[in-house]
């Protein structure tokens, strides 16, 4: 009779434990087909050539909402590209100067709309993608180098100041000092801090970020305060043409790089509530460290091209190791970018694109925005808007049909690799809490393997 009872007993505790994991596993399997609303595709969303009005607007944010799109990163100003040498030829631009009236109308119409919406807004930290200024800067607070001539605004190789770029002639100004964190936190007060004092807080409920692309500035060798910052780190005097001094100036600079710029500017953010997301590497040199520099960030980002011959491992490796270092979860990438008039897009597909991103999920990417949503004219009978790069994810776009489900694949995609923590340090093999291992498989599908050691294949493609 004993021996019954304990059979009995340990047959229901055995139906009891497979209940139990029978609930955790309905539970995560109805999440992976329906990721929380915390698990947000997000986009860039470029207003270009100050063809932007508050009809487009809403209609810009709606289309992202019915399809999933539920985070935009607003850059106000982009300026597009003539043909041939000169930027200027050709271009015609609308009645959204910067600053403006119409302006001010516009960005207040997207913030508010896209918190009815529940869309998560952030906005590039300055005019145009790259990087840090705006006509507020004075010379005496711009990047600058040493010269044996004297101290002058850094300049590009064609000779003209550097300048936040690339951006309409009203929002173009010198870029700001990346190794004083006073001048940079003046240039986060004279934009952002001009945005959140002007917008009512009730009508920009869901503004969370700034947002800072790609350095593609070039260096800067001076700041007001370097010889006394070079003294007091190496315990000698700074001289420019001494050779031996080039190695600890270029430590320093690196490190004020993080410190002073991405530093002060997540100081800054976090004073209003708010968080930074930066891309952690150059498209031109680059004057920092990009683990250091990304590690001051609250959020990272990679990014990866349609077009790209080979793989972006400098910048998926920028993103990964300073998300590890700094303790961050998410590994974004800005993602299908393309450039130029020969590798613009209106002719993707889902079944194109799907192969790109699960190459870099399986690098350690596990977020994603989409590059990119084009604010287009309230009227749908005006020229649709079209720049010299990207890859068209608007309501324009002649396969605007593709876009739900490629975001639900990649919202479910996210979902899964952002799971617990990596599993045995593998980018794409995550373990949570209960012990269920999760791994993204070389045919893109998700091996979930359950503590009990039962295994199951779930493909992030069913029912889209």
């Amino acid at each position: 009779m004993n021996k019954l009872l304990t059979l009995l007993i340990v047959l229901l505790c055995s139906c009891a434990a497979n209940a139990q994991t029978n609930i955790g596993r309905d539970q995560l399997y109805q999440s992976f087909l329906t990721p929380p609303d915390s698990i947000r595709v997000g986009c860039y969303y470029y207003w270009i050539n100050e063809r932007v009005d508050p009809k487009g607007v809403v209609a810009d944010l709606r289309w992202m909402k019915e399809n999933g799109i539920t985070l935009a990163f607003l850059a106000t100003d982009i300026r597009n590209r003539g043909q041939g040498d000169d930027p200027w030829a050709g271009q015609t631009f609308g009645k959204n100067k910067f600053q403006s009236r119409l302006w001010w109308q516009n960005l207040r119409t997207a913030l508010k709309t896209a918190g009815e919406l529940d869309i998560e807004m952030g906005i590039f930290n300055c005019p145009g993608w790259s990087q840090s200024g705006g006509p507020w800067i004075r010379p005496e607070e711009a990047m600058r180098n040493w010269t044996p001539q004297g101290i002058e605004v850094c300049k590009t190789k064609q000779g003209t100041d550097v300048v936040c770029s690339p951006c309409s002639p009203e929002a173009t100004g010198l870029e700001v000092d990346k190794l004083s964190k006073t001048h940079v936190k003046k240039h986060f007060e004279a934009f952002f801090g001009e945005i959140l004092r002007k917008i009512p807080a009730k009508d920009r409920r869901t503004l969370t970020t700034v947002v800072v692309d790609s350095w593609e500035r070039g260096k800067q060798n001076y700041t007001d305060s370097i010889f006394v910052k070079f003294r007091q780190r190496f315990g000698y005097e700074l001289n420019y043409e001494d050779e031996k001094c080039k190695k600890d100036l270029d430590q320093l600079i690196a490190d004020l790089v993080a410190s002073e710029y991405m530093g002060g500017l997540t100081e800054k953010a976090h004073e209003y509530g708010l968080r930074t997301w930066c891309e952690p590497y150059a498209h031109s040199p680059f004057p920092a460290n990009s683990i250091t520099y990304g590690s001051a960030a609250d959020e990272v980002a990679a990014e990866f091209w349609v077009g790209d011959k080979k793989f972006r491992k400098k910048e998926v490796d920028a993103a990964l190791w300073s998300a590890r270092r700094s303790g961050k979860n998410r590994v974004w990438a800005e993602s299908f970018t393309d450039g130029w008039p020969e590798f613009a897009k209106d002719d993707w597909s889902f079944e194109k694109l799907k192969p790109i991103a699960d190459l870099y999920f399986h690098a350690g990417i596990n977020a994603s925005i989409l590059h990119v949503v084009i604010s287009q004219p309230g009227d749908d009978r005006e020229p649709a808007v079209r720049p010299w790069f990207g890859t068209y994810f608007d309501r324009r776009s002649q396969h605007a049909k593709d876009v739900r489900p490629l975001v639900s694949y990649l919202r479910r995609c996210n979902f899964m690799l952002q799971l617990g923590k990596p599993y045995n340090n593998a980018t794409d093999q995550r373990i949570l809490d209960d012990g269920t291992i999760v791994r993204f498989t070389d045919d893109s599908q998700f091996e979930v393997v359950f503590p009990d050691g039962r295994k199951e294949t779930w493909n992030p493609c069913d029912h889209l």
